[in-house]
Parts: structure tokens; C-alpha cells; sequence
């Protein structure tokens, strides 16, 4: 497109700026556009852009103005399409359509959410159970650590010591007063330090016995873990084993307390006949 309209041509001194950027217009009387010369402390970068701008044909104008509609126009229509609603185009079918599937989906979350709860408690059970078993086998091996006097123990019980001037006390005595702590629940049991266990055996003679192959002189002293009350009493019922040995000569005191402590252990002796089924 052509202008039609005369322009004047700039008139540039020596001294004018040598750029496009270093001049600015000015409009004469005529409506004709002339260049003037500006200092180099002439306007700002705006400035020069604006007068860069109108120093343009006046058709170029046009096409700058239409390129900025359509950019403009493209940019609006962008922001508008990312704002819309991706369900306004879809129809009523298609909008029951995408609810059922929804819905399909929701139940199918929720069963497998209960599917996840069921494992997870079996999970939980299975661990509680485990727990207890492995307390209980703790619980058990302890038990028969202390039956075969193998771990020093400590708790309620009696000490019970028997003097024996006349070395009148024979080895069935002993075995009498074993079977009678036994029977009176007594858990542990020392005798003038050697750890009496089930498979305890006396031998020897009276003034001299023998336990388990260890001798032991008179006074004696039976160190024992149990129900202290109960123990007592089974030692000093009507011929009981007290009885018996003040019976015979000997002093027998027994007195309860509330915590005693056994280090002797027994030595394990390998089973002879029975063995694991």
C-alpha cells in the first residue's frame, strides 16, 4: 500500500544524530514532518521508541496495529479455552455415562479399601499371636532353666537350718525334707550350696552325707523359693519332716522371708533313656 501524502524529507545538519534513535519529529504548520536535532541527553529508551515508531510510513502503522489485534485476539481466545469447563461440550448420555463410571470406580475403591482393612488385621493378628507364642516359649525355656537349677533365681521363701549334734539325720531324712518342699511348691531349692534339681540323689551315711556326689556336714542349711506360709506349714504339720528330725536330736529353725537368692547351679545331666518324640 502507498501513501499518497507528501513528506518532507528530514534535514539533517552535520551535527544531527546519526541514528533514527538519537532524532525526534515535529509537525510544522503544513502538517509536514520535520526532524530536529536533540542533545545527547535527549529522552528515555520509551521515548525514542515512540518517536522511532512515528518516524514509520503511516501504511506500516496499519499493519503494526491489525498484527497486534490478531495477537491479541489469539491470546484472549487461549485464556478462555484454558478456563472453560471441560464438561460444558459433553452431552447429557455422555454426562450419565462418565457418572456411572465414577461410580464403578468408588465401589471398586471401597472394596478393595476393605480387602486392604481384612489383610491388615490379619496382618496384626497373625503378629499378635506370634508375640504371645514367642513369650510363651520364653516363658516355658525359663521354667526349665529353673527346674534344672541352670540360672541363679531370687524371690519369697524360707531358710530352714537344722543342727545335728548327734549325727543322728540318715540320707532317707534328707530325701523325706526334699520330697516334703517339693510337694509344697517350693521352685528352688539350695542345700548348703549345692543346687538340688529332680534328679537330686543323697548317699552316704548319718554324719556323713553325700548330695548329688558333693559331701555336706552338719549344721545344714536349706535355702528355699516358694510360698513361704505353705512351706512352712508342710514342714511343721503332725510328723512332718520337722517333726521328724526334733524327733531324732536335731534343732530345727525354720524362718520365712520375703526375698532369698540362689547362685548355686546345678550341673545338666544328659538323659539316659528319654529322649525327643
Amino acid at each position: 500500500m502507498s501513501d499518497q501524502t507528501p513528506r518532507a524529507i528530514p534535514v539533517v545538519d552535520d551535527a544531527a544524530p546519526e541514528s533514527l534513535a538519537e532524532a525526534s519529529f515535529e509537525t510544522d504548520a503544513t502538517g509536514k514532518r520535520t526532524a530536529y536535532r536533540e542533545s545527547h541527553t535527549g529522552p528515555g529508551l520509551w521515548a525514542r521508541a515512540r518517536e522511532a515508531f512515528f518516524a514509520l510510513p503511516r501504511g506500516l502503522h496499519i499493519v503494526i496495529l491489525i498484527i497486534f489485534m490478531i495477537l491479541g485476539f489469539a491470546l484472549a481466545t487461549q485464556v478462555r479455552a484454558q478456563h472453560s469447563d471441560p464438561l460444558e461440550g459433553l452431552s447429557e448420555q455422555d454426562l450419565v455415562t462418565l457418572l456411572d463410571e465414577l461410580g464403578s470406580q468408588e465401589q471398586n475403591l471401597q472394596g478393595r479399601r476393605a480387602e486392604l482393612a481384612g489383610e491388615l488385621d490379619d496382618l496384626q493378628s497373625a503378629a499378635s499371636e506370634a508375640d504371645a507364642r514367642e513369650q510363651a516359649s520364653a516363658k516355658a525355656a525359663l521354667q526349665a532353666q529353673i527346674a534344672a537349677g541352670t540360672v541363679a533365681v531370687q524371690g519369697p521363701g524360707v531358710t530352714i537350718s537344722v543342727a545335728d549334734p548327734g549325727a543322728s539325720l540318715s540320707p532317707t531324712q534328707f530325701v523325706m525334707t526334699l520330697g516334703e518342699l517339693r510337694n509344697a511348691g517350693a521352685e528352688a531349692i539350695d542345700l548348703n550350696g549345692v543346687r538340688l534339681t529332680m534328679r537330686s540323689a543323697f548317699t552316704g551315711q548319718a554324719g556323713g552325707i553325700i548330695v548329688d556326689g558333693t559331701p555336706i556336714a552338719a549344721p545344714y542349711t536349706w535355702t528355699v523359693i516358694g510360698d513361704s506360709q505353705t512351706i512352712a506349714t508342710a514342714l511343721e504339720i503332725q510328723a512332718g519332716s520337722a517333726s521328724q528330725m526334733r524327733a531324732k536330736g536335731a534343732v530345727v529353725t525354720i524362718t520365712p522371708t520375703d526375698s532369698v537368692t540362689i547362685h548355686s547351679l546345678a550341673t545338666p545331666r544328659p538323659a539316659q533313656y528319654a529322649t525327643y518324640e
